[in-house]
């Protein structure tokens, strides 16, 4: 049980199910028995966990909060996933955190999730939305009190439908609104592109060079706007190395040519205003951020925001503070004497370890979406035993047949079979 307990929280800290076999093969002679898993066998202790997460029931309770998304992946449909946590433990998590420190970060962590739904769909929209989380609320007997999702078209429009005739409450992610408001401002601001095509030319410019160390970050080609944070990052500290290129390197490692260094970096100092501008709008972002991540939506949230942003009067950055607060003024609204959760970037986080747990796949939807749900638990050695005991490898097959179908391995496999005859070209 101690090996499963140790290739389980390997695993869900995001590693692999490869890289944990091959490691616990490398110090298996200090194990007990000097036994090791495989990783096709670890894998399926993963997947166990994360069916036992996915069908335990829920405590019943009247301010569970849903939070809910859609995952992409590799041919056809989506998959939907749920997960939840209770007002009242959000609640009690941030107020012992602000407690001990008012002014330090807060925010959720996956370990506070629980994982309620977890199905692949050919297709969505707000009805087929409203449909998944009826049935979910008729299987579990639970009416939720929040419903949290982004601003996408189908999960809006299901949370409205779902509302209606409830109590519960529909509210947005503070991130996507940030999110928007930035895009829009940088969509219209000639300077940003610019900026982004002398990154681009001076990353072909020195990529082969002795100054391939000053290379600007990876760019992404869709939502262009999120490189705004590491870019101005890297243009600040790269500024600062161009005002002084000796003051960070050894002499030996120092450039001994400034004339060739500031031709193929120089560019920088031209946008040294735009980057100024943009610098606050990530700093305004990032106030806005900071208090929704701790303290949600509330009646005094408009308030208290515009406090913090007196030091953002003018400019693009004042322009995506309005914007933000307008919608922080529309979600607050709906808390009424409450307080609601307001941030579903741990909901983000969790895709994004189910992303690196399912690896490179491009077989579409797998049996490997339920490593997310094994990645929320407080995983103890009881635990997992007692989740290994109730849920058994047949359970996890019968449930990828009803919730997944077949992956596109599969029916590439069934439509192309591998030929027995011939041999391979030497």
């Amino acid at each position: 049980m101690g090996l499963m307990f140790l290739f389980v929280k390997m695993t869900t800290a995001a590693i692999g199910y490869r890289a944990a076999a091959r490691a616990l093969k490398v110090v298996s002679p200090v194990l007990p028995g000097g036994v090791f898993p495989t990783a096709n066998g670890g894998q399926f202790w993963v997947l166990r966990l994360g069916l036992h997460e996915l069908t335990r029931a829920k405590e019943p309770a009247d301010d569970w909060v849903w939070i809910f998304d859609h995952t992409i992946q590799t041919g056809y449909g989506k998959c939907f996933i749920v997960v939840g946590v209770r007002l009242s433990v959000w609640e009690s998590k941030r107020a012992d955190a602000l407690a001990a420190d008012p002014n330090a970060p807060f925010a959720l962590t996956r370990e506070d999730l629980s994982v309620w739904a977890l199905e692949r769909v050919d297709s969505s929209c707000g009805e087929a939305v409203r449909g998944q989380l009826e049935q979910l609320s008729e299987a579990t007997g639970i009416t939720p009190r929040e419903l949290l999702s982004d601003q996408g078209a189908d999960l809006r429009g299901g949370g409205a439908l779902f509302c209606e005739g409830r109590a519960t409450v529909a509210v947005h992610d503070i991130a996507h609104a940030v999110a928007n408001a930035l895009k829009r401002q940088l969509h219209k601001d000639a300077a940003w592109q610019e900026f982004l095509a002398d990154a681009n030319h001076c990353k072909t410019q020195v990529r082969q060079t002795p100054y391939a160390f000053l290379m600007p970050p990876d760019l992404k080609s869709k939502s262009r706007w999120m490189n705004l944070e590491p870019l101005i990052s890297w243009s600040r500290r790269l500024r600062r190395f161009l005002d002084d290129p000796r003051a960070g390197l050894a002499a030996a490692e120092a450039p001994d040519n400034l004339e060739a260094l500031e031709a193929k970096i120089g560019w920088l100092r031209k946008h040294a205003e735009s980057i100024a501008v943009w610098g606050k709008m990530l700093e305004a972002s990032a106030v806005i951020l900071k208090y929704i991540r701790a303290h949600g939506y509330h009646r005094r949230a408009p308030d208290d925001l515009e406090r913090l942003l007196v030091d953002f009067p003018d400019g693009p950055s004042r322009a995506v503070v309005d914007e933000v607060l307008a919608f922080v003024r529309v979600q607050s609204a709906r808390a009424g004497e409450g307080r609601l959760i307001g941030s579903s970037e741990v909901l983000e986080s969790l895709i994004g370890t189910g992303k690196q747990l399912q690896g490179r796949n491009k077989h579409g939807y797998t049996k490997t979406v339920l490593g997310m749900a094994a990645a929320v638990m407080n995983l103890t050695p009881d635990i997992v035993e007692t989740a290994l005991a109730a849920v058994k490898v047949r359970d996890v097959h019968q449930w990828t047949r009803q919730k997944l179908g077949l992956g596109l391995q599969s029916q590439r496999q069934r439509a192309l079979p591998l030929l027995s005859v011939g041999t391979k070209p030497g």
